[in-house]
């Protein structure tokens, strides 16, 4: 995403209420937990998936996964897994079409089909989208807020889809500084998601971090994670 793209989205998730759009959550005051949300995109994948769920049920850690369509309808069992395990999902489209070159009709349609498709396969509506690449037009925007869907972008990016290495992730754990409020792309089609949570889960400075799903920051309980979630104390600021 372009710097200019990214400083309007900023801009617009300033002007527009969170169940429209979310690029990040809201500040924790004074004594209040320091709470981060860790996304994973592309997903379900067959190798990456399983052992990233296993890092994050280490770290006692909530995350959103915002999954494929089709890569769901091959997987489903690591779809149970993830809302099983406390996590909840999100709409990436069902194919991942590149965003130039779909129009907002067939967008909007990929939605549709994988909001029915995961339906069918955890039985629970889905309200979160994320478009491919975090692009879209004011027709899809539209269309998607006709749906009643919150479109969930990012502020904090790693680029672990551009990595070679373990040390690249090890080295941005390393430096990262969370701030309340952080929505954190990763991506689970890749083995650096699973590094990444590992390291977080182990690093000093961040053991105060509450990690919690992207639904925490709407003020409202996850469409898939059990009741006993819902009990959890949430960070001040929580919109409603």
């Amino acid at each position: 995403m372009s710097i200019l793209r990214q400083a309007m989205k900023h801009v617009l998730a300033g002007l527009l209420p969170p169940r429209l759009l979310l690029v990040r959550g809201s500040q924790s005051a004074a004594g209040q937990p320091l709470c981060v949300s860790l996304t994973f995109d592309d997903g379900p994948h067959p190798e990456h998936t399983p052992r990233l769920l296993d890092a994050l049920a280490e770290a006692g850690a909530q995350a959103t996964f915002f999954v494929i369509g089709e890569k769901a309808r091959r997987y489903p069992h690591l779809l149970r897994r993830i809302v099983q395990e406390g996590h909840e999902l999100g709409n990436h489209t069902l194919s991942h079409a590149e965003p130039s070159q779909t129009t907002a009709e067939a967008f909007l349609r990929e939605v549709r089909r994988t909001r029915r498709l995961l339906q069918d396969l955890v039985g629970c509506d889905t309200r979160l989208v994320r478009p491919p690449k975090g692009e879209l037009t004011p027709a899809k925007c539209v269309g998607l807020w006709r749906m009643g869907q919150t479109i969930v972008l990012w502020n904090v990016d790693p680029r672990d889809y551009a990595m070679r290495l373990r040390m690249e992730i090890d080295r941005w754990t390393g430096q990262y500084r969370p701030a309340a409020g952080d929505i954190v792309l990763l991506h689970d089609m890749y083995p650096f998601a699973e590094f990444a949570v590992r390291e977080l889960a182990r690093a000093e400075p961040l053991q105060a971090v509450r990690w919690v799903s992207v639904s925490h920051w709407l003020g409202r309980p996850s469409d898939h994670t059990p009741d006993v979630e819902r009990e959890v104390p949430r960070c001040q600021g929580v919109p409603t």
